[in-house]
């Protein structure tokens, strides 16, 4: 059964009386708030918080691969954030999560947790990583990203090393974050298509600022195999970290059924 208990404490939240979920965002990010919200089982509350813009010039890809993982003014929006009293705080960036491997993953959930002052963080590539293992852990892998190559190539080694097998990666190779929000559903369903080649068990789109949250369930339906989506994924996870175990329908088998 679903935890609908209040949370045990001094202050119980009006609206938020089982959960306040911390969001952090890029400064330029316009895809994750309205997507979790529309994930929030009764009782839980978003709020967000925005950090700095990183510029990762799509022109001079060595300069683009030196900036990822550089999250800017994150410290900032913590402190921010944390005014408000989360239970957890989610991350709505999944290319800094991946950047570094999984080392840097777990040092990266380190630091923003010291940050935060020890309230739990769940990243997008944690996440994932628990979605999948969830999942029984299908091997081969097809990966839809937003990104160019430097960020495809971390994020393929990022699974890599879990112990997956990329069989398949694209990048849209949008030039700026506000251009990686105009991908319409056409273009992502022609996107994953292509990434699902023959093998693939698992469809993965990680990218926060572009919008297919809501076409999980139809190209599960369409393809027969599980579809992971990062704001859907990260947002299941710090629900299930929190003890809130509501099925979301409407996004997917995952959130759905686990």
């Amino acid at each position: 059964m679903p935890n609908t208990a209040p949370k045990q404490n001094d202050l119980v939240d009006v609206l938020g009386h089982r959960a306040k979920v911390g969001v952090l965002v890029p400064a330029s990010n316009t895809i994750v708030e309205p997507e979790m919200a529309a994930m929030q089982p009764p009782g839980v509350t978003n709020h967000v918080s925005r950090m700095s813009r990183v510029k990762r010039p799509a022109h001079d890809l060595e300069k683009y691969k030196k900036y990822l993982g550089a999250s800017v003014d994150m410290e900032a929006a913590i402190d921010v954030l944390i005014a408000c009293e989360p239970d957890i705080i989610v991350h709505g960036h999944s290319v800094d999560s991946l950047a570094k491997g999984m080392v840097g993953a777990d040092a990266m959930k380190q630091k923003m947790e010291s940050m935060s002052g020890g309230i739990p963080v769940m990243l997008p590539a944690h996440a994932l990583l628990k979605a999948l293992e969830k999942l029984g852990k299908p091997k081969n892998l097809g990966i839809l990203t937003p990104w160019m190559p430097p960020a495809d190539e971390a994020c393929a080694a990022f699974f890599n090393e879990a112990g997956y097998d990329v069989m398949a990666i694209k990048g849209l190779q949008h030039p700026t974050p506000l251009h990686i929000a105009t991908a319409t559903p056409d273009v992502l369903n022609k996107a994953v298509d292509e990434i699902n080649v023959d093998g693939v068990d698992c469809i993965i789109k990680v990218g926060t600022n572009s919008s297919m949250s809501f076409l999980v369930e139809e190209m599960e339906a369409r393809l027969g195999k599980p579809v992971l989506t990062v704001n859907v994924i990260t947002y299941w996870a710090g629900l299930r970290t929190l003890g809130i175990e509501d099925r979301v329908k409407g996004f997917g088998q995952l959130a759905a059924n686990h």
